[in-house]
């Protein structure tokens, strides 16, 4: 017989399940730490618990707050456990001690038999037996009783209808006792965890990472509960943005397909931006055993809504076309544009509100240098400005007249804004919500009022929000103090490029106590020396510090003075976005 290749057997592993517990009584036996985590979980996944713990000061904050929080669902039990409390049903707990004395004679391989443990229990082959098949939940009684925990699985005990407990959890340092419940929960066939012991443990609590309906379980079946939390980190970091919305959305769609047909894949943020009428539609292809596609999707949006804006327009007599639209769109979704400065490019030098406000864009246009960290967080659209390309030489021209299309075309910085202007337009038309993301503070030379201008030209208002500017962080991140007494009383923010490409005219004339920021310089360095030391009366010895790429994780600061600045950047290959410090506060701080 000649045996197929397969997969061998691997033995060792345990079975991971999704285990279904809504509604079912679970039995959390302590209140510590330990029950506190065991009581979240189950909690979240709709059981009703019982929370026996002998104190009320025992309890966790967590236990303590969720048991008052949760009163539909919880129920404490305020006194050390009873064997009853296995065959009693939720909400029937009796809170009256039995005293009794329990012996166990079950031994476990690492752990040391029960030989003398003071614990409220019953056996049915005790003198109280009887009582107990009589009435799962026992009277309060006090009676003495000697119980032999190595049960058998033969002896009888009357159950109330149904299964009264579903789960038992141990959450107690007693290891005598933990045996014994261990036991009892074998004799009653009751599923049971015994916590940091494996071997009296029908299952294990992975390491649970949860997104919304998606959740991700590692198991180390008991051996490594921190390398599990590890493990489920790295995994949940390497997660698609939006996938727990992308599975809530899909599980709309399939209830409403039942069974999902064969088609075309979408991408994961597209299946997080389904809405009701994009539902309809994939529906009604469905008829004809069609899968459309996201793009076919938004084709027929746009039709309906075409046919409905004509539709409006006809029925609205003497109202315009263009107010009528108007009109129809804001009726649907009403647009907004915000201004965010992105800051000097550390993610965590954002406002609260920009990362928020990234976050909840439905588009969001960015300036080509902010860090990919940043753009990252945006869970919508993104659109980033394109690279400034220069026309090529004559020479480069005829030698490369043989491949046309290889010749790029110029495209000048009032191109790119531009084409990020349309781009705004463009998202405000349709009644997004549209971030304008730029570097550093959207009105330290970075031209955000010229867009708010150019917005308020086309019927929209712009909200801004404050951004940290490298003008300021820059020197700060190269321990560079913008102001110090004795040194510099007064900061002058300038800037190399201004409209055309040209250098700026209007440079400071020389002070002691003055220090100048200079933002996209690089370019300009030698152009900048040489102005302020022969026209504006410079020292050649005067502190220049360039910090490139301040806060990010690339970020250099060189040493020059003026008459060197130029030479520093040539040798070190600064490349922007770049600050020049020049005054003699660069000399505080930092030891040249």
């Amino acid at each position: 017989m000649v045996r197929s290749s397969i997969d061998p057997i691997r033995p060792g592993a345990s079975l991971i399940l999704a285990w279904q517990i809504k509604q079912k009584h679970v039995v959390i036996i302590g209140g510590g730490f330990v029950a506190a985590g065991r009581l979240v979980n189950v909690l979240e996944a709709d059981a009703r618990v019982t929370v026996i713990c002998p104190d009320n000061e025992e309890l966790s904050e967590t236990v303590r707050q969720h048991l008052q929080d949760h009163p539909q669902t919880t129920r404490l039990v305020p006194r050390v456990f009873q064997d009853t409390d296995l065959t009693t049903p939720f909400g029937e707990h009796k809170t009256t001690v039995i005293a009794t004395t329990a012996s166990s004679a079950f031994t476990l391989d690492g752990y040391p038999s029960a030989t003398a443990a003071t614990t409220p229990s019953f056996s049915p082959n005790s003198s109280v037996s009887s009582s107990v098949q009589a009435s799962p939940a026992i009277s309060a009684a006090s009676t003495t009783t000697t119980v032999d925990s190595t049960l058998s699985l033969d002896d009888s005990l009357e159950l109330p209808t149904g299964p009264a407990v579903d789960m038992v959890l141990s959450a107690l340092d007693d290891i005598p006792l933990s045996t014994h419940i261990y036991n009892l929960c074998k004799r009653l066939r009751i599923p049971v965890n015994i916590a940091d012991v494996p071997p009296q443990c029908d299952f294990y609590f992975c390491s649970t990472h949860r997104d919304k309906s998606l959740q991700v379980a590692v198991s180390t079946s008991g051996k490594g509960p921190k390398l599990a939390n590890l493990v489920r980190r790295h995994i949940a970091d390497n997660l698609p943005n939006r996938v727990g919305d992308a599975i809530d959305q899909v599980g709309i769609l399939r209830a409403k397909l039942r069974k999902m047909a064969p088609g075309p894949e979408w991408k994961m943020d597209d299946l997080a931006t389904l809405e009701e009428k994009s539902m309809q539609v994939v529906l009604s292809g469905f008829e004809d055993n069609v899968v459309f596609t996201y793009e076919q999707v938004q084709a027929k949006l746009a039709e309906a809504e075409t046919e409905i804006v004509e539709t409006v327009v006809q029925e609205a007599g003497d109202l315009t076309v263009e107010h009528t639209i108007a009109q129809h769109t804001l009726s649907q979704k009403t647009p907004r544009l915000v201004m965010v400065g992105a800051g000097p490019g550390d993610p965590e030098l954002l406002t609260l509100k920009a990362a928020r406000l990234l976050e909840e864009a439905d588009l969001v246009v960015a300036d080509r240098l902010i860090p990919m960290e940043i753009i990252d967080l945006a869970k919508g659209e993104v659109r980033i400005a394109p690279k400034k390309r220069t026309v090529l030489s004559v020479e480069q021209e005829s030698s490369s007249s043989s491949d046309e299309e290889s010749i790029p075309s110029a495209i000048t910085s009032d191109d790119i804004q531009n084409q990020l202007n349309e781009w705004c337009l463009q998202g405000l038309r349709e009644g997004k919500t549209v971030v304008r993301l730029k570097q550093g503070d959207p009105f330290i030379f970075g031209r955000g009022a010229e867009e708010i201008l150019f917005f308020r030209e086309h019927g929209f208002d712009a909200e801004v929000v404050p951004g940290i500017s490298s003008a300021l962080s820059g020197p700060l991140s190269a321990n560079v103090p913008l102001t110090h007494r004795g040194s510099s009383n007064q900061v002058v923010i300038t800037t190399a490029q201004v409209k055309g490409g040209r250098l700026s005219d209007n440079f400071p004339v020389y002070d002691a106590q003055k220090t100048v920021v200079v933002l996209m310089g690089v370019g300009k360095a030698k152009e900048i020396a040489e102005m302020m030391q022969k026209d504006l009366g410079w020292p050649k010895n005067v502190p220049a510090v360039i910090v490139e790429n301040a806060h990010c994780k690339n970020e250099r600061s060189m040493d020059a003075t003026l008459e060197t600045l130029a030479q520093v950047v040539q040798d070190q290959k600064a490349v922007p976005p770049s600050v020049f410090v020049i005054g003699w506060a660069g000399s505080v701080l930092r030891q040249v």
